[in-house]
């Protein structure tokens, strides 16, 4: 079984931490900050109270840790296809937004910002600015290959992507399954610019006629 030892003290159950971690984040997700308490977490997480102030200096402490835990754990996909690209990360990102109270947790560490401001700092640490650089990178490779256009401000076009599924659940509390495509197929002309052909003239004549 794996374990960590304090120094002095017995091996702790290392699946056990990861279990309390996981169970706070779900209470975290459905009662928010301030209706999580340590006797909750140790209940669902099937110990004790004292066995969690063992692992954790207190709620603050225990609601840290558990979403600097958390990370963007789907594989990076990365295919000559940039916009089939753009789409895979966005249907990743849909799906974390739309499972069970996805959204919610969200909601919590915003509502905690100004009180626990470390919660929304793990937050933005662990899972924003992870999710943002991975579709940055794949505008920047789209340039890079030529497959878009230069000089592209990729700072507002991921914004404007990730953006769209929260603004869509904010505003209908649901993000349908072809959004991801639906995002990327509405935004990609001004990504590839105008990239065919400009009708061709007839030539000028060089004189009147004899």
């Amino acid at each position: 079984m794996s374990s960590t030892t304090p120094a002095g003290g017995r091996p702790r159950d290392a699946a056990l931490e990861q279990r309390i971690l996981a169970v706070t984040r779900e209470l975290l997700a459905e009662h928010g900050y301030q209706g999580l308490s340590i006797g909750a977490v140790a209940r669902a997480a099937g110990t004790t109270r004292p066995t969690v102030y063992l692992r954790f200096t207190d709620k603050q402490d225990l609601a840290t840790r558990a979403i600097a835990g958390m990370r963007v754990a789907d594989e990076l996909r990365t295919s000559p296809d940039i916009q089939a690209d753009l789409v895979a990360e966005l249907k990743h990102f849909r799906t974390a937004v739309t499972r069970s109270n996805g959204m919610s947790f969200v909601g919590t560490v915003l509502a905690e910002e100004h009180h626990t401001p470390e919660l929304i700092e793990r937050f933005r640490d662990r899972l924003v600015h992870p999710r943002r650089r991975r579709v940055t990178g794949v505008l920047e490779r789209g340039m890079r290959t030529g497959a878009l256009r230069q000089g592209l401000d990729t700072d507002v076009i991921t914004t404007m992507l990730i953006g769209s599924i929260y603004s869509r659940y904010i505003a209908t509390g649901d993000v349908p399954a072809d959004w991801p495509e639906r995002a990327v197929e509405s935004i990609w002309p001004a990504l590839v610019g105008d990239q065919t052909p400009g009708p061709v003239r007839p030539a000028e004549p060089c004189g009147a006629p004899d």
